[in-house]
């Protein structure tokens, strides 16, 4: 059996903001099935696309890579940067960027395998 814990309060954060929901496992087992994310590139088109689709200009998405790295993707509100996306080695990288941003409402996502994204709800 899989066992899945809240990592928001271990960055600093608060998982009642969460706004995005893990899609259910194909298999019926009704667990939470991760996301195929295999690039950095990856990482950012699907927190760029989770944005765009909320559709809430104080969003944010964090996410937690397997190797230490850690990054923020956020809407822009300069007209010539559609998203900022902030990265560090540092994990409170996210606490620190809501406390700057003070977001309503943002997302963790953690590398819980090479390629494999866990969406944390």
């Amino acid at each position: 059996m899989d066992i899945r814990i809240n990592n928001y309060t271990m960055y600093g954060l608060n998982h009642n903001r969460s706004f995005l929901k893990a899609p259910v496992c194909d298999c019926g087992c009704g667990q939470p099935a991760d996301v195929v994310l295999k690039t950095k590139d990856d990482v950012i088109d699907f927190c760029m696309a989770a944005l765009n689709e909320y559709d809430c200009d104080n969003a944010a998405i964090f996410a937690a890579f397997q190797d230490g790295k850690y990054m923020v993707v956020m809407p822009s509100y300069e007209e010539e940067d559609e998203y900022i996306i902030g990265t560090s080695d540092d994990m409170h990288l996210f606490a620190e960027a809501d406390g700057v941003f003070r977001f309503c409402c943002y997302n963790l996502i953690t590398e819980r395998k090479p390629g494999l994204w866990m969406i944390e709800s």
